[in-house]
């Protein structure tokens, strides 16, 4: 069977317990029954139990927590298409939240391309919702894998939507990098202008936080302008920020805003130690790795 024959709607079957869900002590039995499975990792079963209740005649509060749970199994099961419907469903719910998009995408950047109902649904979205960004920013990274031109164009749709848009602007700057990095470009001294100026801009809208600062330095380097990729290096490595580890996607706690915000002083460091050694510096190279690189 086809990928795209297995969407078909759901049949509404009469459970046999018809009264059963109505007790609110037997619908939270179920819910534990359901993060049980899933803490045992058995995410196969827990998302069938959740998909057969949202099709019952339950409370809309109590099927966007079954929603929720939905979500948060498929971001963590190995096989992201046992939650890509409730994902999906999400956005459809929500076409215009931020939040949507990322839980959906976090889902979908794993499934194997091309996955037939992901493009069909990222193509039907931009069909009807033609002022939504966020899918012309997921198919510009999709673009990304293999054509540059064509990941430019979709990110620079969304530029003319959200023009101080941090993400945007960064992802059009490094599309025009790598698309003047190829060999078929005539102009290619032209196109790294231009994406700099995007990674400029990014930096301005960022407040020249160190990531944005690191991003600039990798785009230098990359194209063989050592001096300037050095000289961006060194200011990543003169701001010191804290390292925010990953909230878990079950965990409850309060985590800090900047949760997943990691310092990049290492990274900085390995890169400038990369062009040292290769200019011949070896004694900078050296005391870079031992002051920032030692565990």
């Amino acid at each position: 069977m086809k990928e795209s024959d297995d969407e078909s709607p759901n049949v509404y079957q009469k459970p046999p317990l018809p009264n059963l869900l109505k007790d609110e002590e037997h619908y939270r039995l179920i819910l534990d029954l359901c993060k049980a499975l899933v803490s045992l990792q058995r995410y196969c079963d827990a998302i069938g139990i959740i998909k057969r209740l949202s099709c019952s005649s339950l409370s809309n509060e109590k099927k966007e927590e079954l929603q929720s749970l939905g979500i948060q199994v498929a971001h963590i099961s190995e096989d992201p298409k046992h939650g890509y419907d409730d994902v999906r469903r999400y956005v459809q719910q929500h076409p215009y939240s931020s939040t949507a998009w990322h839980s959906y995408y976090k889902v979908a950047s794993r499934l194997e391309y091309p996955y037939a109902k992901h493009l069909k649904f990222l193509h039907e979205v931009r069909e009807t919702r033609k002022d939504c960004v966020p899918p012309m920013v997921i198919t510009g990274h999709q673009f990304a894998m293999v054509r540059y031109q064509s990941a430019a164009r979709e990110y620079l749709q969304a530029y003319k939507l959200q023009p101080d848009n941090a993400l945007i602007n960064l992802c059009v700057g490094t599309a025009l990098i790598n698309l003047a990095l190829g060999f078929r470009l005539k102009n290619k001294h032209l196109c790294v202008m231009q994406g700099i100026a995007f990674l400029n801009n990014y930096q301005r809208i960022c407040h020249s936080s160190q990531e944005a600062l690191y991003n600039i330095a990798r785009a230098y380097h990359i194209v063989g302008l050592y001096t300037l990729a050095i000289a961006y290096y060194e200011k990543v490595l003169a701001i010191e920020e804290r390292d925010y580890p990953m909230a878990e996607p079950l965990e409850n706690a309060n985590v800090p805003n900047k949760s997943g915000y990691c310092n990049l002083h290492n990274e900085a460091a390995y890169n400038l130690h990369l062009i040292y050694k290769k200019s011949g510096a070896l004694d900078l190279a050296r005391q870079v790795l031992k002051s920032y690189c030692n565990p």
